[in-house]
């Protein structure tokens, strides 16, 4: 009987804490734990928005450029690394545009929505040129029931944007929701249509959030991990057989580099506030595609 009482104790106690958690701003255990935004839908809500709006395209770039990757910034009440990285990349005369491959924040609430928000805007104070930041969501962008936020603020995380140059290139990035870790099947079917049309490209670029190589185990990876198997095969398929350039990913929270089938898999660095020195993929189009990891400033 003391057995019973005893474990009927532990039992509340648990449960007490959890709707502790669950009644606190930070941490959404329940939403960790059940997913509940689901990947068709919210794929067709991105296409829905593409439908109704223009495709994103950027003129008259020069043939040599580069872009910025970032991945993990998970905002909280501080968006300084974040809003660190979109200037360094607007005051880099060779830039053309950065992106945010997914789990901009880290916390329930629309709160770090719009910090991210505010640090991809245009400062003509400390910024010299008006890039434009491209972001996806990642597993902590669907966590906390927060994917309604990321629709609110950033619209879409199925699209792509074409970039054409002066002398007459044409590249295209291809941008997915990997959010449950999965693409989904109706994405899929978008993302080979898009690749359909890789011969009118001179470079072909690939971003999603969850990292193809699972090779270690760590908290990072614990709530979405790779994509399903057969997934995944299907996905490295396509990217193989359509000569994608690079593949740029995430979650992981560290570097790392594969090639499988002749396509290059790259994975950023972490920029959130635990990172002790953060780091962000600085990748280069000219003659060929190169890439370099630069250390965030100052922190």
């Amino acid at each position: 009987m003391m057995k019973r009482t005893k474990y009927i104790s532990l039992i509340s106690c648990g449960l007490i804490l959890i709707s502790g958690l669950y009644s606190c701003n930070r941490l959404d255990v329940l939403g960790m734990v059940v997913n509940r935004s689901d990947t068709e839908e919210r794929v067709a809500d991105w296409l829905d928005w593409n439908a109704q709006h223009a495709p994103f395209v950027l003129d008259s770039i020069p043939d040599h450029y580069t872009f910025y990757s970032c991945s993990d910034s998970h905002v909280n009440d501080n968006n300084d690394r974040l809003t660190a990285y979109v200037t360094a990349e607007r005051n880099d005369p060779e830039a053309a545009f950065s992106i945010v491959a997914g789990d901009l924040a880290n916390e329930s609430g629309e709160n770090p929505y719009i910090l991210c928000e505010e640090a991809m805007r245009f400062d003509p104070a400390v910024h010299v040129d008006d890039d434009p930041c491209y972001p996806i969501i990642g597993n902590h962008d669907v966590y906390f029931d927060c994917a309604e936020y990321f629709k609110k603020h950033f619209h879409t995380s199925t699209y792509t944007v074409t970039v054409n140059t002066v002398g007459g290139f044409k590249d295209l990035f291809v941008f997915l929701d990997s959010g449950n870790g999965t693409h989904g099947k109706r994405q899929m079917d978008w993302l080979e249509e898009q690749l359909g049309h890789r011969s009118d490209y001179r470079y072909c670029f690939v971003i999603s959030h969850n990292w193809m190589f699972r090779t270690t185990y760590n908290y990072t990876t614990t709530p979405a991990a790779n994509l399903p198997e057969d997934e995944q095969y299907a996905f490295m398929d396509l990217m193989s057989r359509f000569k994608v350039d690079m593949v740029i990913m995430g979650h992981f929270h560290y570097r790392d580099h594969k090639t499988f089938y002749g396509v290059p898999y790259v994975m950023t660095d972490n920029l959130n506030e635990g990172k002790n020195q953060p780091s962000y993929l600085v990748v280069r189009c000219a003659d060929k595609v190169t890439y370099e990891y630069r250390e965030l400033a100052n922190f």
